[in-house]
């Protein structure tokens, strides 16, 4: 996060410290509480923003659709973590309207739907969880978060084979998610590969 004060820290220190104050946490675990809630704050703007995208866009359902394909799967898998709050909004926005956007554009046929579940389970598979250098996981968390990855990834492969979801605009926008998963789950790699410092 760099030397300059962000409004997420600001908004949850002053949150944590009325909360010491009314005796409702425990001020030993004040840090942990400031870093959980500014995550908190942060993943709240982050969703709110691809919503007003969405509304702007035409259609919540499509922030929704967006939103259902990848935040679960994102939380298991893990993967590219943007160094501040601004380059995370900037990053979780502008994919979420590139998805939008291409939603119009690309029709999720059988085909892609398949090719698109059978790379994600791949990742899950062979691949995940894909942890950030600032929160590395346990063994046994490690091999907790494969396992529902793999287990989320095994449903969407099903749900494609059998082709469940109708072809509506936001079931497009679902899979195209799962293509922002894809992509992210893949930057950690390559940048391993370069050894890059772009993350934290």
């Amino acid at each position: 996060g760099g030397a300059t004060a962000m409004w997420e820290r600001t908004l949850s220190q002053k949150s944590v410290r009325l909360f010491c104050e009314q005796k409702v946490i425990d001020e030993a675990k004040a840090d942990a509480y400031v870093y959980g809630y500014e995550l908190l704050i942060s993943s709240v703007v982050s969703v709110l923003l691809v919503v007003l995208i969405a509304v702007v866009c035409g259609d919540v359902r499509y922030a929704l659709s967006f939103l259902i394909g990848f935040i679960p799967q994102r939380i298991y898998i893990g993967g590219y973590h943007a160094t501040s709050h601004t380059r995370c909004y900037l990053a979780f926005t502008g994919l979420a309207l590139i998805c939008i956007l291409l939603s119009n554009a690309i029709a999720a046929n059988h085909l892609f739907r398949i090719l698109t579940t059978v790379a994600l389970l791949g990742i899950s598979i062979f691949l995940s969880p894909i942890e950030a250098k600032n929160k590395p996981l346990s063994e046994k968390k490690r091999s907790s978060y494969k396992m529902v990855a793999s287990v989320l990834s095994s449903i969407d492969f099903l749900l494609a084979i059998f082709n469940v979801l109708p072809y509506t605009r936001h079931v497009v926008c679902y899979y195209l998610s799962k293509w922002v998963l894809i992509v992210f789950s893949t930057i950690p790699l390559v940048q391993q590969k370069f050894n890059a410092n772009f993350c934290r």
